[in-house]
């Protein structure tokens, strides 16, 4: 079972942010809330690979300036590529 069926018990949460990262896979998933046409919506994407998780940190830190969920979410994404090159680093 991956990681990501359960973000409850799977996850680290940083603010609003929850990443849940798949050593196996060498992915994440973010959830985070979102601006919504009314309310704020539970948003989830799926990162494949650390360089696809690198690009999304360098954008969500940019935003972070004036978005404070985007500084959770850049500091989650910055905690999954540690974790997935940590990982890669023990199985070389």
């Amino acid at each position: 079972m991956s990681a990501h069926a359960d973000p409850a018990t799977h996850g680290t949460v940083f603010g609003e942010a929850v990443v849940t990262v798949d050593l196996t896979l060498g992915d994440c998933v973010i959830r985070a809330p979102r601006p919504g046409p009314i309310l704020p919506v539970q948003r989830r994407v799926r990162f494949h690979s650390v360089e696809e998780i690198q690009a999304a940190y360098q954008v969500q830190i940019g935003l972070a300036q004036t978005d404070p969920v985007a500084g959770d979410i850049a500091r989650a994404l910055k905690f999954a590529v540690q974790q997935l090159q940590s990982h890669q680093e023990r199985q070389s």
